[in-house]
């Protein structure tokens, strides 16, 4: 019996300390599960997460463009412009975000990855620390030349060594969160198959890590205010002040600066008082800022809102800044940028490098042109496949400076000049041959409407060059280099059109779809655009094209290079149904072409149509 009552206490104090072998098994597999597994796991998606909010905060604030969105504009080229046509039908503008959102989780999920692994195998904390290091070489040596940045960012006309100190930043933050991470992981015994680093040592390469972090961030906004580039700064008062290149040509009265012929109230809301063509420049030329960019929905391309017509009337002739249409590649947000801080930089092959600042550009004499902008992706007939339809098009009076009057002060282009291309604070290109940078209409401009050019528009500063769809006229410009071969600009380099010239086309704007109407006569009135080609007649046929009718001007042509406004006559008789049609002529005696084709990668073409239906009686 004693010996007994000694055994029970040692059995009943034993089984609690050891257990049975399969519990004993069960929760060491469950330690070995959580400290190998899920610790490193969530380590890694700390990390990730601590480098995203890294990049946001660059973003934000220094528009450093995030490597989310390098890698999406970069996979956009692998991606043919049909695919991303039937996407955008099928799903409309929602297909393009989740795209974003694609590109953002598989950044992050595969920094997790990277450093779930590297936690998991118990890496060293300078291990870890090269980790960072090696990423950041990998964005700086391979994703900047994929993306056109060149290495180390060195191709960026503006931000380099934002983008350099940035992306440090972003990669050791990082590390040092891995680093952090695999301290709190030591006491568990994490990483025991590849042998933990003593703990000061991890402490040490976290602290490492955290403080570079920190030494670059605080470097990416130091540089904004001491960096300058070394170029020749152009600044005058008189802007018939001689300059390095021998001095400007006269003022004088462009073409097109003519105001329109007065047009009724209903069809001239909105228009802004035309100033005076000629007017001699104010010696003091305040720096305007613009007023707040309209509210965009974004998606994986950026934004588009339609032009803001109302439907079933004719549009106006001008279009007022809150109705003309947007579109941008920039998914992450347009570059802010600041007239008393920007410059545009001029370079390349001419004779003197230089870089102009705002007020000097407005002090350059001004031309005002009435301009009509179509986006290549614009529909020309069928309007109801995507989201914008046929409202990618508007006509505004715009103010700027001739190109060639920018590039004589930069002493001219080289004679082996063929090529100039243009750059813009969001990294987007724009490359066009010699003579059209040429033309008198090629303008630099920074006023819109009467407006200073607002935000979404390309504030302070956009191109606008003749004849060409809106993927040419670059916004946030920036820089201006002349090139001696062929420049493949952003646009291009995604299989689209490489000289961008807009296809003749016409638009029917009322009757309104889809209301039937009692019998009787009604006008068909819509808009026609051919570029500088001009439009000769437009045409309608209200029988499915058995006759055609020539329709009228509504007002003469207001430049060489808006649309006109047309309008015509049908007749609707009782259950009649009938198909209107509309075609254009441009000034070199050609049609629109009938059949219909997607915008990519050169334009829509098709003739517009209409289905008008008499009301029973």
């Amino acid at each position: 019996m004693r010996r007994m009552a000694r055994r029970r206490p040692r059995s009943s104090t034993a089984a609690p300390r050891t257990g049975p072998p399969s519990v004993r098994a069960y929760q060491r597999a469950t330690h070995a599960a959580v400290v190998n597994i899920v610790a490193p796991v969530l380590g890694g998606v700390a990390a990730a997460v601590g480098a995203g909010a890294t990049m946001a905060l660059l973003r934000w604030t220094l528009q450093v463009r995030t490597v989310p969105e390098r890698l999406l504009e970069w996979g956009l080229l692998l991606i043919s412009p049909g695919v991303f046509e039937v996407s955008l039908q099928r799903f409309g503008f929602d297909t393009k975000r989740y795209a974003l959102y694609v590109a953002v989780f598989a950044t992050l999920m595969m920094l997790a990855a990277v450093g779930a692994l590297a936690l998991g195998r118990g890496w060293s904390g300078r291990a870890l620390l090269m980790l960072g290091i090696g990423l950041w070489l990998v964005v700086m040596l391979v994703i900047m030349p994929l993306t056109g940045a060149g290495w180390f960012a060195s191709e960026l006309v503006d931000g380099t060594w934002s983008a350099i100190l940035g992306h440090l930043a972003v990669a050791l933050a990082y590390a040092g969160c891995l680093g952090l991470v695999g301290m709190a992981l030591q006491p568990l015994g994490a990483g025991s198959v590849a042998g933990p680093s003593p703990g000061a040592g991890r402490r040490r390469a976290a602290l490492t890590a955290i403080g570079g972090a920190l030494a670059a961030l605080l470097g990416t906004y130091a540089i904004q205010l001491v960096v300058r580039r070394d170029l020749t700064e152009v600044r005058f008062l008189d802007p018939q002040e001689p300059v390095p290149s021998g001095g400007l040509d006269p003022l004088g009265t462009h073409p097109d600066s003519v105001a329109p012929e007065p047009q009724p109230p209903d069809t001239s809301r909105g228009l802004p008082a035309q100033p005076t063509a000629g007017s001699p420049v104010s010696s003091e030329v305040p720096i305007p800022e613009p007023r707040p960019a309209r509210p965009m929905k974004r998606d994986k391309d950026g934004a588009v809102l339609p032009a803001g017509r109302r439907q079933g009337e004719l549009t106006d002739l001008i279009t007022s800044n809150d109705d003309f249409y947007v579109v941008t590649k920039n998914a992450g947000g347009d570059p802010v940028l600041h007239a008393d801080s920007w410059q545009l930089r001029v370079d390349g092959d001419v004779e003197h490098l230089i870089e102009l600042d705002y007020t000097s550009l407005r002090k350059l004499p001004a031309v005002e042109v009435v301009r009509t902008l179509e986006c290549i992706s614009n529909f020309a007939a069928k309007c109801e496949l995507a989201p914008f339809g046929c409202d990618l098009i508007s006509t505004a009076r715009w103010k700027g400076v001739r190109v060639a009057s920018v590039l004589q002060l930069a002493g001219g282009v080289k004679p082996d000049t063929t090529f100039v291309a243009v750059l813009a604070a969001d990294e987007y290109t724009s490359g066009l041959p010699l003579e059209a940078m040429m033309d008198p209409d090629a303008l630099l401009v920074y006023e819109m409407n009467g407006e200073v050019l607002p935000s979404e528009h390309g504030y302070p500063v956009r191109l606008l060059v003749p004849g060409r769809y809106g993927m040419k006229n670059a916004k946030w410009v920036v820089g201006l280099r002349a090139v001696r071969r062929e420049f493949v600009d952003w646009y291009g380099q995604r299989h689209w059109s490489r000289d961008g010239i807009v296809k003749t086309t016409s638009r029917i704007d009322l009757p309104p779809r889809g209301t039937d109407f009692p019998p009787g006569e009604y006008n068909i009135a819509g808009v026609a655009y051919a570029g500088t080609r001009g439009i000769d007649r437009v045409e309608f046929t209200a029988d499915g094209g058995a006759t055609w009718q020539r329709a009228q001007f509504v007002e003469p042509p207001v430049a060489r290079d808006a649309w006109v406004r047309w309008i015509g006559r049908f007749s609707l008789g009782p259950d009649a149904h009938v198909t209107l049609m509309a075609r254009a002529t441009d000034g070199t005696g050609a049609t629109q072409p009938q059949p219909f084709s997607l915008p990519e990668p050169d334009g829509s073409s098709g003739w517009p149509s209409l289905e008008v239906q008499a009301r029973q009686t």
